[in-house]
């Protein structure tokens, strides 16, 4: 079996690596990059044989499908605006793929593919991580199950880091977008836009998290959930996160940076030269928190809300899927909770489990049981409960 993590000097390419790296089935692992010599770190930091390191240009047509061709699945961890690029060398390759997500409107370009994929006889799932990934199962474990749905309602905590740091958990080009860009919920049977990190609400969480805010962020679950569930009657369905791992306080930091023009990606003139703000607000960052950040707990904590019906009677899901820390990989429940479900899928994928191909999203996808047995064994856990609301 061969999977190639694209992206695999990244953060989270790193986190599939050592999913992948301890399952020796695996016989061979490319961890490709366009940062050669970060994957070569990455490769030997693995500490056993088959891992290999390779150059990747995602925008390399060509290049890229001779890498990926034979391999028995892709795991694209590169930025979420190529992934459209890879999944066409995918495609063209015919090779198995799975990314992490699109933060929606790429998302849905990307299911725009399905008849091509599934011609073609291969399988692309798309928004595997946590938030979107984890949380569309969740939501399958218990709306499958219903005979009308009303809504799905996801919630996403962590322990933020102590120390207020303005370092990232996850790609912080991610990051700025999340904060910049219009959330889209799905109200009333429609989709809308939405105001920037708005609506907040406190929600409950297992402890150490425990109360905390949550609010809108653009993100891929709500880009197909309810089209899945459409036939079902889905009226409502939205996405809320705890400031993206940060504290509040750093949050807003960023927040008043990106209100005065440093995440925009439109180029400005500065004494004859063109720099996108973006750009240098990035370097500027990787220069500054990075060295004073405080050890956070590292406690994740996501919870799917569905409503619906089931034999003629309201009923409520509640899925809760909690990891703290994997100490023999080193990564927070957070990071491991991300990088473990494409690692899971891209396994079965290459052996020929999941059976149905095209585009598909995690819930159409991934049988949810099984994706938990998975989880747990790495040290996370989910627990699912129905229940008729009180009536009054």
């Amino acid at each position: 079996m061969r999977i190639v993590v694209l992206g695999g000097a990244g953060i989270i390419g790193r986190a599939i690596l050592k999913d992948l790296a301890d399952d020796r089935e695996v016989k061979e692992i490319v961890v490709a990059d366009l940062d050669l010599e970060g994957a070569k770190k990455a490769a030997a930091a693995a500490v056993r044989p088959g891992v290999t390191a390779a150059r990747a240009d995602v925008t390399d047509h060509a290049a890229l499908v001779g890498l990926i061709k034979g391999a028995g699945a892709v795991i694209n961890s590169v930025q979420y605006t190529f992934n459209l690029p890879v999944m066409k060398a995918c495609l063209e390759a015919k090779v198995h793929y799975v990314d992490l997500g699109g933060l929606f409107h790429t998302t849905r370009k990307q299911l725009e593919l399905h008849e091509d994929f599934r011609r073609a006889g291969v399988t692309a799932v798309v928004g595997l991580g946590s938030c979107p990934g984890v949380a569309n199962v969740q939501a399958r474990a218990v709306a499958d199950t219903f005979d009308t749905v009303e809504s799905i309602r996801i919630y996403n905590g962590a322990t933020p880091d102590q120390g207020d740091s303005l370092a990232w958990a996850y790609s912080i080009q991610t990051i700025f977008d999340e904060i910049t860009l219009p959330p889209v919920v799905f109200r009333n049977g429609k989709f809308e836009e939405t105001a920037p990190l708005g609506e907040e609400e406190f929600y409950r969480f297992q402890d150490p998290i425990g109360v905390a805010k949550t609010h809108l962020s653009l993100h891929s679950e709500v880009a197909t959930l309810p089209l899945t569930y459409a036939r079902k009657g889905i009226q409502e369905c939205f996405f809320k996160i705890t400031f993206f791992g940060y504290s509040e306080k750093a949050l807003r930091q960023l927040q008043f940076l990106a209100s005065l023009g440093l995440a925009s990606t439109d180029p400005v003139e500065v004494r004859g030269t063109k720099v996108r703000p973006r750009d240098l607000l990035f370097e500027v960052l990787k220069r500054a928190p990075q060295t004073e950040r405080t050890k956070s707990l590292g406690f994740k904590d996501i919870v799917t809300e569905v409503r619906g019906t089931r034999g003629g009677r309201p009923v409520v899901g509640r899925v809760e899927t909690t990891a703290w820390p994997h100490e023999k990989w080193g990564l927070s429940g957070g990071t491991m909770l991300v990088g473990s479900p494409p690692a899971v899928v891209a396994r079965w994928l290459a052996q020929g489990k999941v059976k149905t191909a095209g585009v598909l999203p995690p819930e159409q996808a991934v049988e949810a049981a099984s994706l938990f047995r998975e989880l747990e064994s790495r040290g996370a856990r989910t627990t699912v409960g129905v229940a008729e609301p009180f009536p009054g």
